[in-house]
């Protein structure tokens, strides 16, 4: 992402914060995340989080 870069090329958090227009928790949130996972991708919503996405219409009549 181009504000870790910025950070890494000695930007500093709040600067870079501030260019970016986001919160320094957000920032932190997307290192810790980086550093739990190796990765910065969004969770998965709905279906995917095993939520049925469609609704059995003869369940919902009973």
């Amino acid at each position: 992402m181009k504000i870790f870069k910025a950070v890494d090329d000695g930007l500093s958090i709040v600067k870079a914060c501030k260019i970016f227009n986001i919160s320094r928790n957000t920032i932190y949130r997307w290192k810790h995340l980086k550093w739990e996972t190796g990765d910065i991708k969004a969770k998965p919503y709905g279906s995917a989080k095993g939520y049925n996405a469609k609704i059995d219409l003869k369940e919902f009549e009973e």
